[in-house]
């Protein structure tokens, strides 16, 4: 006998229960659902996530709201994109919680949320715009270290940019910004009502480090010696009893030079009795009176010299002055030796050209040789025609060496035959011990 065979349906798979009917379940009272848009007015529902972190419901967070700095335009603004809101909390021990809108300004501009509330009762649900916040936590040390360096970092970098393409009112503002950090004003303030001055960590490190800096600064006397000695003027011997050993003609123009000078020529024709004519009127009106002397004869052959170079050289800019070709040269000196000529250029020029500084130089030497010619009371009239200066510019080169200016005396006035108001234009100039050099000026400080 054949076996019957049972045939048996196979179902599907359903062990899990994930598949749906096909049908629709028919549900009671099923009615359309009414949608309804509603106004977020001064506050919003909030959708916030905390990526990463462990957040208490309980924490309590406080708002804060600030005004858009470029709210989208149009009509039907809400209080969301007018407004930027930021939450924050310290009640942790440890930890600062705080939810910003970090869409802002990235991809997700343009992307809103909404929460809506359904009624199953009346079938209608509200909808309302949402925000969506982002909520995280910093330790509180942490915090602090970051926002320093962040409000460092920032006004380094508006600094730098100010030093590069700011004007000079910024700039000042700028480099002052550190000298001032410490406000004396607040200081003295604080004193005077009892308090104690508070200061930052910085401001404590700058104070403790500035005896360890000022250690090895040159005191105002050190820096006043120290310009005194860069002036362009002869070098005094501030320890010499008579003022006759102040400039002597070893220090203003060197024995060896001294024995080189040719005054023979001179010597013979005051000797004679006989007329010597110079470009210069210092040497003219006194080469007469001190024929006797050679030293003072071969400092005025010294002073001829020197007034006739700058009488033909070529005045530049800045008060420079540029030497004349050597056969014009050779014209000047007559029968001075060649080695007076180096050695002048070698003191007082560089590459054919005399600077400013060097001008000024050789002029306050002339004026220490006049006052060793006219034994330290000079009429500082010839020597002010011979230079071609003003009388205050006269006066301040006198002055540079240490001599006092005075006015015209009486008697010389009469011996000369001068009237009053052209006595009043003259001054003479005294080197006395001690001597008076002008003061060094420093700059205020600024308050």
């Amino acid at each position: 006998m054949a076996d019957k065979v049972e045939k048996v349906k196979k179902r599907k798979r359903n062990a899990d229960g994930s598949s749906k009917p096909s049908k629709r379940v028919a549900v009671e009272g099923d009615t359309a659902v009414k949608v309804s848009v509603q106004d977020t007015g001064k506050w919003a529902p909030i959708i916030a996530s905390t990526p990463g972190l462990s957040f208490s419901t309980d924490t309590p967070l406080q708002p804060y709201t600030r005004p858009r700095r470029n709210p989208p335009a149009g009509p039907g603004l809400t209080s969301i994109s007018k407004s930027e809101l930021l939450l924050h909390s310290s009640a942790h021990q440890k930890l600062d919680y705080t939810a910003r809108e970090e869409e802002a300004g990235g991809a997700d501009t343009l992307l809103k949320h909404y929460v809506g509330v359904y009624d199953p009762e009346t079938g209608e649900m509200e909808v309302m715009e949402a925000r969506r916040m982002v909520v995280r936590g910093v330790v509180r040390a942490h915090q602090a270290e970051a926002d320093n360096e962040m409000t460092n970092n920032m006004r380094e970098a508006r600094n730098n940019l100010g030093q590069t393409f700011g004007t000079k009112k910024s700039k000042k503002a700028i480099a002052s910004f550190t000298e001032n950090a410490i406000s004396p004003a607040l200081a003295a303030r604080q004193q005077a009502n009892g308090k104690a001055t508070k200061m930052d960590a910085a401001a404590q490190a700058m104070i403790s480090n500035i005896a360890e800096a000022t250690a090895g600064m040159a005191t105002r006397d050190e820096l006043a010696a120290v310009a005194d000695a860069a002036k362009p003027r002869p070098k005094p011997n501030l320890a010499a009893q008579d003022v006759k050993d102040v400039y002597t003609n070893n220090s203003l123009i060197g024995d060896g030079i001294m024995a080189l000078l040719p005054v023979r020529d001179w010597a013979t024709a005051l000797k004679a009795k006989k007329e010597i004519v110079t470009q210069s009127r210092f040497v003219s009106h006194r080469i007469a009176n001190v024929s006797m002397n050679v030293e003072k004869l071969k400092v005025m052959r010294y002073m001829l010299l020197s007034l006739d170079i700058l009488r033909v050289s070529k005045a530049l800019r800045g008060g420079e002055r540029q030497l004349p070709m050597r056969n014009e040269l050779k014209n000047v000196m007559g029968d001075m030796p060649e080695a007076v000529l180096e050695s002048w250029k070698r003191k007082y020029s560089e590459s054919g050209r005399v600077s400013k500084f060097k001008v000024d130089l050789l002029i306050t030497h002339l004026c220490a040789m006049a006052c060793v010619v006219d034994n330290y009371d000079v009429d500082v009239w010839d020597l002010m025609e011979d230079l071609a200066l003003e009388p205050k510019q006269m006066a301040q080169y006198f002055h540079e060496i240490g001599a006092k200016l005075a006015a015209f005396p009486e008697g010389e006035r009469r011996r000369l035959g001068l009237d009053k108001a052209a006595a009043s234009q003259r001054r003479i100039a005294k080197l006395r011990l001690p001597l008076d050099f002008p003061r060094v000026a420093f700059a205020r400080a600024r308050k």
